[in-house]
This record gives structure tokens, C-alpha cells and sequence, in this order.
């Protein structure tokens, strides 16, 4: 199991990398050995995760009185934990053919720990709604601002992990956001049920 300073320095790292700072990446642990210790990110990233998932389980529940809150939950879990790695197979699939296996590694723990990032960043924009009535002008304005940055960042951290042109970014963050997408249209009209 890794040790806290371990993770806050990758958590670290990736905020460098998002912002531009030179060396963040050559900072991270881009090893064989880091490679498989970046996915203890998941659980680095749990209580956020858990959070997020309750607050929309509780919304969706509202919205829907027969759902059953446990339900929604475990269906969120099992979203996020299939959005998190389907994309590492894909990845592992398609980098070679496009002359980018040799930045696989890179990739995979840049993402892993992005994530983790990512989940508290997104944990702490949830509190508004524990605040503000569903509904509320600000929660729109303050959806729109997250996707716009969190893109931003997505196709900064892609850029330097496959260190790939703009574009090339921007395609690899679009495909992961279309499997993303299209995995959760899939389970949604499964979720719920009968409480």
C-alpha cells in the first residue's frame, strides 16, 4: 500500500502538470513499479467518490420516489469503477498501432492519479447543492465552468503524458469522454428499481 506522501505528491504533481509547471511530470513515480501502484489512486479517491455518489443518489431519488437509494449507489460505484479502467484496455489496444505505446505507462499513471485529483475537486464543487435549492441559477453557471475546465485540464494532462500535439490531445479526451458517455446511457436505463 502506498504511503500518504507518496499520493499527495502525485496529487501534487498533476496540479503542476494542469498548470504548467516545468519538470511535474518527471516528478511522478513512471515506473513499472508506479505504474501498477497508481491505481491505489481509486482508493486514495473513495471518500470523494463516495460522497458524489450519495449526493446524486439522493437527487436522482428525489426525482424518482420508487428508486432505491442503495441501488443507485452501487450502480454509481460500478460506473465509475468501469469508466476508470475500460478506458486502461482501450488505451492498451490502440497507443501502439499510433506509434505511442512507449508512453502507455506515462499515460495510465498520469490518468490514475488525475482522477484521484479530479474526484475532490468535483467532491468539493457538490457542497452548493447540500446548500442551495435544486434549481438555482448558480448551480447551472457553476456546472458549465467545471466541464469547461475540467476539459482544459484533461487536454493538458493528455498533452504531456502521451506528449502529443493539441489536437492529437483533444482526440484522445473526446474518445474517452464518448466511452464515458456511452457507458453510462447504457446502465442508466437499468438504475433503480423498486425500493
Amino acid at each position: 500500500m502506498i504511503s500518504l506522501d507518496y499520493a499527495f505528491h502525485h496529487l501534487e504533481s498533476v496540479f503542476g502538470i494542469i498548470v504548467g509547471r516545468p519538470g511535474a511530470l518527471d516528478r511522478m513515480d513512471i515506473s513499472a513499479e508506479g505504474f501498477w501502484r497508481s491505481f491505489s489512486a481509486i482508493v486514495v479517491a473513495l471518500p470523494a467518490l463516495f460522497f458524489i455518489w450519495v449526493i446524486t443518489a439522493t437527487t436522482n431519488v428525489a426525482a424518482a420516489p420508487g428508486s432505491s437509494l442503495a441501488a443507485l449507489v452501487a450502480t454509481e460505484a460500478i460506473l465509475a469503477l468501469v469508466g476508470w479502467l475500460l478506458p486502461v484496455a482501450v488505451f492498451a489496444v490502440i497507443l501502439k498501432p499510433l506509434g505511442l505505446g512507449h508512453r502507455f505507462a506515462h499515460l495510465i499513471i498520469v490518468r490514475n492519479w488525475a482522477n484521484a485529483f479530479f474526484s475532490y475537486v468535483m467532491a468539493a464543487l457538490f457542497v452548493p447543492y447540500l446548500v442551495l435549492p435544486q434549481g438555482h441559477a448558480i448551480l447551472g453557471l457553476l456546472g458549465i465552468v467545471l466541464l469547461v475546465a475540467v476539459l482544459v485540464a484533461a487536454v493538458r494532462l493528455m498533452r504531456a503524458a502521451l506528449d502529443c500535439s493539441p489536437p492529437t490531445a483533444i482526440a484522445f479526451v473526446a474518445a474517452e469522454l464518448i466511452i464515458s458517455v456511452g457507458l453510462a446511457l447504457y446502465v442508466a436505463p437499468g438504475v433503480g428499481g423498486s425500493g
